[in-house]
């Protein structure tokens, strides 16, 4: 994944951050100071959400960024 990436999200995240829509674009990676590096900054649902680096593992690509 990278930035520009539009991803589809979990039904958990969504559920959890109760969103409208599970699509969302990668904005940028935000660093961390832990073992988890970073962390991703998404616009979905006309708001921007830090979200860990595990909707890597759970998300799905969509659509490839440039």
């Amino acid at each position: 994944m990278k930035v520009g990436d539009l991803v589809k999200l979990p039904k958990g995240t969504v559920r959890h951050w109760k969103l409208k829509t599970n699509l969302g674009v990668l904005i940028a990676k935000l660093p961390r100071a832990d073992v988890l590096e970073y962390d991703w900054k998404v616009f979905i649902d006309g708001r921007y959400l830090e979200l860990g680096r595990q909707i890597e593992n759970s998300g799905e690509i969509v659509n490839e960024g440039r």
